[in-house]
């Protein structure tokens, strides 16, 4: 965790310095524009291909929920976004375990995540009239695991709860239009250790 939590500063420290640098050189016509929008909040669909694990065994599974997520732009380019998502991250049934044992899988995932976002205005470098952005993400996240197995020969169930740690990395594209952003994304999640789940989604969020 030493080396995750290490990781991040860097991250943070250099995109810190990417916005400091990107507002010096940005003319001030582009923050007037923006001053009254710094925050912004959204809603989003996503699906999540998820990997667990339960006696030895290495399973997956691929679900879809509802994302929520908000944010604080501190200036045209980069901002810091917080997110929460709640996933049934798993629901396998008859699920071939060692020996003859049989098991039906569920466990549901909670991911609360904080990262710094760097965009790049595709408007700006092609001249395009629309606004169209393409940003890369970094940051840390925490996921509350709720497994409950039931095995299927004895008929007993038994539950258990992990906290999972990490960083992630995502990528994507954004379009601005009137206080409206849409945007696709995908976000790969314990990058820094094992990956421990690949989320893909759209969002439309608002600006204020």
């Amino acid at each position: 965790r030493g080396a995750a939590v290490s990781v991040l500063v860097q991250v943070v420290v250099c995109c810190g310095y990417t916005g400091v640098v990107s507002a010096a050189g940005t003319p001030q016509k582009a923050d007037s524009e923006h001053a009254n929008d710094r925050f912004y909040a959204g809603v989003g669909i996503a699906s999540l291909a998820f990997d667990d694990g339960y006696g030895g065994i290495d399973f997956s599974d691929t679900s879809a929920a509802i994302t929520l997520f908000g944010g604080f732009s501190l200036n045209d380019r980069i901002s810091l976004e917080l997110s929460y998502d709640s996933f049934d991250a798993i629901d396998l049934h008859d699920l071939a375990g060692s020996g003859t044992l049989r098991y039906d899988v569920k466990t549901r995932r909670r991911t609360a995540a904080f990262s710094v976002l760097r965009e790049v205005s595709l408007k700006d470098v092609f001249d395009w009239k629309r606004d169209w952005r393409v940003f890369g993400m970094a940051g840390a996240y925490r996921s509350n695991l709720h497994r409950s197995v039931l095995t299927l020969n004895t008929s007993r169930t038994s539950a258990s709860d992990d906290n999972i740690d990490g960083l992630l990395l995502g990528a994507g594209v954004l379009y601005r239009v009137r206080g409206i952003d849409v945007r696709g994304y995908v976000r790969q999640f314990g990058v820094s250790d094992r990956n421990e789940g690949r989320e893909v989604g759209i969002a439309v969020q608002r600006r204020f």
